[in-house]
């Protein structure tokens, strides 16, 4: 039973056809066809073949019309077939496939035409796209990937060669189409790289201008806050020189929690100008528990309303590190700010675990919450620029980014292990800093 097949392609799996080694390699095979399909030139060798008679003048300008012909913004299984449909005018008797290796460790690209009328055999030669044919060349091609190759086969009887010719300018035309493809491929994805740079630029640009003016309105703040602390300090003390009265100690708390609020603004503000403040170029020696005290601090405003319970479990004596505060706060504030993210409107648990590993010289430090979890097909992207899983537009892709740079800087690690709907767990890592035994916190 016999088709019209237009395009026949393997699968994905399949042995890549072609012979390395030789620029142009033949093989042939003597298979019976039907009686119908049984037509030689034997009888008069010295003749043209009818089919061939004007491709003897034409063929090279069809050849160059094709090459100015073919895309390069296509994908390699579209440029393939516009290149066998130009082939298809110049050899109408023969067949024809192509073999293109992908050079990012995809699955080679496999496409192949038959005359009209002929049928593919089912069992397969992987080392040829033709098998039951009668003569069947292959072409290396010099595309940049080993292993490229395209087949032309004739079903009855061997290739001329005219055939061959054209096969050889025809090969030489396809691998510098896939290169010029290739090439505007990576451009693309160049180009692509470079928008995303330019956006990540102009979004810190307004993060720093942003950082200018809370240094201004929080220098503004100083001055009042100071004069609230000052002021009731001030009234406590002369709430306790007068005689008592019935509703002293009232007044007395009233004033020490407006002194303790007072001081906790002027605290928060001077931390936050430190905070962006650009960190100094020379690291220094760093009490991770500190910076995870100062970064909740920082994040209270996403906690509070929020139902979410502040869970630590770690030493406040560990051994310290050797880093930035500045860029290490970061790193729990971006953290922490996902993980009320994540538990919002419902509030959850937020566990901080810390130990130290003497042997391996590092600090371990697991954040876990346990919100919505992450889906498993976004765990390979959460640490990529601009990806997000946020859709209220309250995430702008940078926060795990920044986390995973700021402790590539370090020399330290982080992973993420999550569960959709039970919670998310990050672990870092950081090493341990060198230091003189007066440096370490008193026990």
């Amino acid at each position: 039973m016999s088709r019209d097949p237009e395009e026949l392609g393997t699968a994905p799996n399949s042995v890549p056809p072609g012979s390395p080694g030789s620029s142009v390699s033949s093989v042939s095979s003597s298979p019976s066809y039907p009686s119908e399909l049984r037509v030689s030139d034997s009888t008069h060798p010295g003749r043209r073949r009818s089919s061939e008679s004007p491709l003897a003048q034409s063929w090279r300008d069809v050849l160059l019309r094709l090459s100015l012909s073919l895309p390069i913004d296509t994908e390699l299984d579209q440029l393939l077939r516009e290149f066998m449909d130009g082939l298809a005018a110049l050899l109408p008797s023969a067949a024809f496939g192509a073999c293109v290796v992908s050079t990012n460790g995809a699955a080679p690209v496999v496409l192949s035409r038959l005359p009209v009328g002929m049928a593919l055999d089912i069992d397969r030669d992987p080392t040829r796209l033709f098998p039951g044919f009668h003569d069947e060349r292959i072409f290396d091609l010099e595309d940049g990937a080993v292993g490229s190759t395209l087949h032309l086969a004739s079903p009855l009887q061997a290739l001329s060669p005219l055939q061959t010719q054209i096969g050889t300018q025809a090969a030489l035309l396809l691998a510098a189409a896939v290169r010029r493809a290739r090439l505007y491929m990576r451009a693309e994805e160049s180009a692509r790289s470079i928008r995303k740079l330019q956006a990540q630029v102009i979004q810190n640009e307004k993060l720093a201008s942003l950082g200018q003016i809370v240094a201004g309105v929080v220098h503004e703040l100083n001055n009042p806050l100071t004069s609230i602390i000052a002021y009731s300090d001030y009234l406590k003390r002369m709430a306790r020189s007068r005689p008592q009265y019935a509703e002293q100690e009232d007044e007395l708390e009233r004033l020490r929690r407006i002194g303790e609020a007072a001081a906790r603004i002027l605290n928060f503000s001077r931390d936050l100008v430190a905070y962006a403040r650009p960190a100094a170029d020379v690291p220094g020696t760093v009490h991770v528990p500190a910076i995870v005290e100062k970064a909740l601090i920082f994040c209270e405003h996403e906690f509070q309303g929020a139902k979410i319970q502040i869970l630590s479990d770690f030493d406040g004596h560990l051994p310290p590190v050797r880093g930035m505060a500045g860029q290490l706060t970061q790193v729990f504030v971006n953290l922490f700010t996902n993980a009320a993210h994540a538990m919002a409107p419902d509030g959850g648990e937020l566990r901080i675990t810390m130990h130290a590993d003497k042997v391996q010289q590092t600090l371990t430090v697991e954040v876990a919450d346990t919100g919505t979890g992450i889906a498993e097909d976004d765990m390979p992207q959460i640490f990529e620029p601009f990806f997000t899983t946020k859709t209220d537009g309250r995430g702008t892709g940078l926060g795990l980014s920044i986390v995973r740079g700021i402790l590539d800087a370090h020399s330290g690690t982080i992973h993420a292990s999550s569960e959709l709907g039970e919670g998310t767990v990050f672990t870092l890592t950081l090493p341990l800093a060198v230091v003189v035994p007066t440096l370490l916190p008193r026990g």
